[in-house]
């Protein structure tokens, strides 16, 4: 569904290629943790572990947690996954950010029965962007959707990383039909680090 998806009818031509399953005796129950402190921290540790054992090919790194969901503060929706980048070997050459990125997503096991998270968390690593002005000389990673901000109808909140358009793939509530994707979306998508060489340059 996912290549079905971001293949836009074959005008964006991406396609996610399954890879070999690592069964591990690490479990990561995402109960009790919020999606952002799992994936910075034992999602992010796992992942590391691994790639580093097969050699460090570039791609997109899934773990499949345990637990239903990611726990979130009160009157928040639970989600089911998180998508991300890993970014390593970070350095400025000739004022230049260098850096090798790897897609990370993490998913619970309700996602397993939602047929288009992992394409949603893949949406999230193929619209990640550099801030190309760092903030206390630190730069930042952020996704960023061309079809948003998602504008909160009850707080007003603004959200960056998800559209703002209905029943589109990147909307924080995924539909229960076929998601569509906006040509924007698939325009950036394929410009994405994540097919780019080992050592990107920005």
């Amino acid at each position: 569904m996912a290549n079905q998806i971001w293949n836009g009818g074959g005008m964006c031509n991406i396609n996610f290629i399954p890879q070999p399953i690592f069964e591990v005796k690490t479990i990561i129950d995402v109960t009790n943790s919020g999606f952002q402190a799992a994936m910075e921290g034992p999602v992010k540790k796992l992942i590391k572990k691994v790639k580093h054992k097969i050699g460090n090919p570039i791609g997109i790194y899934v773990v499949y947690t345990s637990g239903n969901d990611f726990a979130v503060s009160s009157g928040s929706t639970s989600p089911i996954g998180a998508g991300g980048v890993i970014i390593e070997d970070f350095r400025i050459k000739d004022g230049i950010p260098e850096f090798t990125l790897f897609g990370s997503i993490a998913l619970s096991n309700r996602a397993l029965n939602a047929p288009f998270t992992f394409a949603h968390e893949a949406g999230h690593v193929l619209l990640t962007e550099l801030d190309k002005q760092p903030f206390n000389n630190i730069f930042k990673f952020n996704a960023i959707d061309p079809t948003g901000p998602f504008i909160n109808p009850v707080t007003g909140n603004s959200d960056t990383a998800h559209s703002n358009l209905v029943g589109n793939l990147m909307a924080p509530i995924l539909p229960n039909i076929t998601p569509t994707i906006d040509p924007l979306q698939l325009q950036k998508a394929r410009m994405s680090r994540i097919f780019q060489n080992a050592t990107i340059t920005w």
